[in-house]
């Protein structure tokens, strides 16, 4: 850990050259994005801590990094002997960042940061706590000086998109967004989120780890509209493609000079939360643009699939889900032959098997392959020289997703790979429940993800357990594994459509102990409409079988009962067809329906 310390002794060196007390630094880059090229994970670079959401402020004499509830564990062990103190957001008398700042610091001193690392929103709402002791902010970023080995910006060949996966041409698109800022009297919209950004342009790269997003920003007038990418790295084809479609390609570093000299008397439209706070400033000072505060347009318009995007996700998931069950084949086999295993041992298996999938792109996210204690931490992901050795018993969880033209997939099991506690038998029902709960709900049009969130926690609730996170997320089509509006979780006030898709995981985390999570990607759709209203419910489309081995029956309604073999017979009947020998033969034992007279693993 001494480079850690090292690092923030260099780091307050420079805070003293430019005149700050305390400095801020997050997990993002300039589009706000939540996974980061590695030349933006400073983060990472001055705390050890590896998650994908943190905060990182260093002052004079302290340091400390704030973390939500799925990377507590990791991060206690991860801080560990870096003098960095853990912060745990949400939890009772554990002060915020900025309640942090205000006792550290006195009165008339600045708070430094890199202004175009965070939203408008959040530094505007920082620089109102702030000034309750009349601290104040800075712009200034210190990172360069201090990180001499910095790894580049990525710029990775950019690629079409095809429409027939797209199921829209860019040109489409983005007539829909002017049709929406007409109704909002506004001229024009500027997109810095990368997702908003490669499904506007059908257009994706890989400069994001396992996200198929191009670095770039993109605006959007009446007449006009405006790729800000490395020019170099877009293909012929590519950029006949967008001038075709009414797109101008221009630098990306040209996007500052662009926003400071938009003609005219323009009112354009911003989403605080989603433009980062230098850009957003820079539309502020011109002279001819009106800001208007509103939501992202692309934001709202792609978390609604159309239909040929409909038919891609269910596509994705069927070769998905021949993939899932041909790498936990192979594990199985290995276990039975006393073969070692580890952790790790998933990882590559899962991998190796998507990648003989039509189409497929990689994975969609670092794969967390965590055995027994390990799983308790929400986020795990094993490193090859820290890889847990896999035995005849205890839970293995496993979150992972694949990256394909016509889907991205999200998928969580918690396998018994033996005889299983009581105590995790108990509460890996309970998670069944959960999950059930939500994935038959039927809801009238208007609820929100807050509404629903209650559907879903309501069965761990009756038995004292929680968890700290939501419940699901969006995911996006050939996009990231996680993308909004739509989530489920406490105070989300987001309506759920007709067309969005969300992930279905609640779960159960006990430190040193085990961790459990069921995890499915839902569409919603239509369910009947009669004087109340129209009613809406969910369709799953993730295919892969849910482990029936640990289920105490007793603890499940005949309906629940009835659902578990329901969906594990409709895996069976869509995937067998396509499958043959070791995989058929494990897609047939792991999807026996489940009776009542089992007592399950003991």
């Amino acid at each position: 850990m001494q480079k850690i310390t090292e690092r923030i002794a260099a780091l307050r060196g420079e805070m003293k050259k430019a005149g700050v007390s305390a400095y801020l630094i997050p997990s993002a880059d300039p589009h706000l994005s939540e996974y980061t090229p590695a030349h933006w994970q400073a983060r990472k670079y001055f705390s050890g801590f590896t998650g994908s959401a943190g905060m990182l402020a260093v002052t004079e004499t302290k340091s400390g990094l704030w973390t939500d509830g799925r990377y507590f564990i990791q991060a206690e062990r991860e801080l560990s002997g870096t003098g960095i103190r853990l912060f745990r957001m949400g939890v009772k008398h554990v002060p915020s960042c900025p309640e942090f700042l205000k006792g550290e610091l006195a009165p008339g001193q600045t708070v430094g940061l890199d202004g175009s690392l965070f939203s408008a929103a959040d530094v505007k709402k920082l620089r109102l706590l702030l000034a309750e002791k009349d601290l104040n902010i800075k712009s200034v970023d210190l990172v360069p000086a201090v990180w001499p080995d910095r790894p580049p910006i990525p710029r990775t060949r950019a690629f079409l998109h095809d429409a027939k996966y797209a199921g829209r041409t860019c040109a489409q698109k983005l007539d829909a967004v002017r049709k929406e800022l007409r109704k909002r009297g506004a001229d024009g919209q500027i997109y810095g989120r990368l997702d908003c950004v490669a499904w506007l342009m059908n257009l994706r790269a890989d400069d994001v780890e396992d996200s198929p997003f191009a670095l770039a920003y993109a605006a959007v007038f009446p007449d006009a509209a405006f790729l800000f990418i490395d020019r170099t790295r877009v293909p012929d084809d590519a950029a006949e493609n967008l001038r075709q479609n009414g797109v101008t390609l221009l630098g990306y570093g040209e996007v500052r000079e662009f926003l400071r000299s938009i003609p005219g008397r323009k009112a354009v439209l911003a989403d605080p939360a989603g433009i980062n706070c230098e850009l957003f400033s820079i539309l502020e000072h011109n002279p001819g643009v009106t800001v208007k505060e509103g939501p992202d347009l692309v934001t709202e318009l792609k978390s609604i699939k159309n239909e040929t995007e409909i038919r891609g996700i269910r596509e994705a998931h069927v070769r998905d889900g021949c993939a899932m069950i041909a790498g936990f084949a192979a594990l199985d086999e290995m276990l039975a032959k006393g073969e070692p295993a580890t952790e790790c041992t998933v990882c590559t298996l899962l991998k190796e098997a998507r990648a003989r999938q039509a189409g497929n792109r990689g994975v969609s996210f670092a794969t967390i392959a965590a055995y027994r204690e390990n799983a308790a931490m929400m986020h795990y992901s094993p490193k090859p020289d820290a890889c847990r050795p896999l035995e005849k018993g205890g839970f293995l969880l496993v979150d992972s997703g694949g990256q394909y033209p016509d889907g991205t997939t999200d998928i969580t099991r918690t396998f018994a790979l033996g005889p299983v506690t009581r105590e995790e038998k108990e509460w890996y029902t309970r998670v069944l429940k959960s999950h059930i709960a939500l994935a038959t709900a039927v809801f009238l049009e208007g609820s929100t993800g807050g509404n629903l969130d209650v559907l879903c926690r309501e069965p761990l609730w009756k038995h004292g357990m929680d968890y700290r996170c939501g419940t699901g997320h969006g995911v996006g089509m050939f996009g990231s594994v996680h993308e909004g509006p739509q989530n489920i979780r406490p105070r989300d006030r987001t309506v759920f459509r007709k067309g969005m898709t969300i992930t279905n995981e609640p779960g159960v985390y006990v430190d040193g102990k085990f961790g459990i999570r069921t995890e499915n990607l839902m569409l919603v759709d239509g369910a009947f409409e009669n004087e109340y209203g129209r009613f809406l419910k969910f369709e799953t489309v993730t295919l892969f079988p849910i482990d029936t081995a640990p289920v105490l029956p007793g603890l499940l309604t005949d309906a629940e009962l009835a659902w578990l073999n329901d969906y594990n017979r409709h895996v069976r009947e869509t995937l067998a067809p396509l499958l043959s020998g070791r995989e058929r033969a494990w897609l047939e034992r792991r999807t026996k329906p489940l009776t009542r007279g089992q007592a399950g693993l003991t």
